[in-house]
């Protein structure tokens, strides 16, 4: 089963067009979430969430909403930033099993997994991690199955092409015949325009995905 989420949930140009125009700010994830069941969180989104921040976003979803935070390049460098690993450490106390695993974008080897206490999905073009891979327009996604594109065709026989190239490659998974894992796919990019967003999700749905 697919779901179908964004990198963030605060884009310019979606009040108005998403987003209701009275929409207060502090509901907006609620809002969301009424759509959608997962995110990607940049890091230098999650890096700046309070301690009062992070219990509001646990306030603002329901137990089935999921997620998912983004590495820039270098994480392991990262690693050694006292500051960044004591908001880690915050985050996942708080948000706890919500935090459904991280992307990291690295063009060199990653062995911080198990440091990381998640499932990893690894986007490179250099690298794969064990386990399922997904090659997209010369960039490898590996490890934990997650698709992400950073422009989504506009034509909805586009859309449809890409989602199923994307659940072919998981069909090589090993699950027992009674196991539905939910597997995310993310809309990226600069700008993410929500209505083709929502038409990736009705087709998705069209397809039995």
């Amino acid at each position: 089963m697919l779901q179908i989420g964004t990198c963030g949930w605060e884009h310019e140009g979606w009040l108005g067009h998403f987003y209701p125009d009275d929409l207060p700010e502090s509901w907006r994830l609620d809002y969301f979430s009424n759509e959608f069941n997962v995110v990607l969180v940049p890091q230098q989104v999650w890096l700046s969430w309070s301690q009062t921040t992070i219990k509001a976003i646990v306030e603002s979803v329901d137990d089935n909403f999921g997620f998912y935070l983004a590495f820039q390049n270098e994480f392991e460098g990262g690693v050694k930033n006292k500051k960044t690993v004591l908001q880690l450490q915050s985050i996942l106390s708080i948000l706890g099993t919500s935090v459904l695993g991280f992307v990291v974008w690295s063009e060199q080897a990653f062995t911080l997994s198990t440091f990381l206490q998640r499932p990893v999905t690894l986007v490179s073009t250099q690298h794969r991690l064990s386990g399922w891979a997904w090659l997209k327009e010369g960039v490898w996604l590996s490890g934990n199955p997650l698709g992400f594109v950073s422009a989504l065709p506009k034509e909805g026989k586009e859309q449809a092409k890409l989602l199923t190239e994307f659940v072919e490659s998981l069909s090589n998974l090993k699950l027992e015949d009674s196991d539905i894992i939910p597997v995310a796919f993310i809309v990226g990019g600069d700008s993410v325009d929500m209505q083709q967003v929502a038409n990736l999700k009705t087709i998705g749905e069209l397809l039995g995905y």
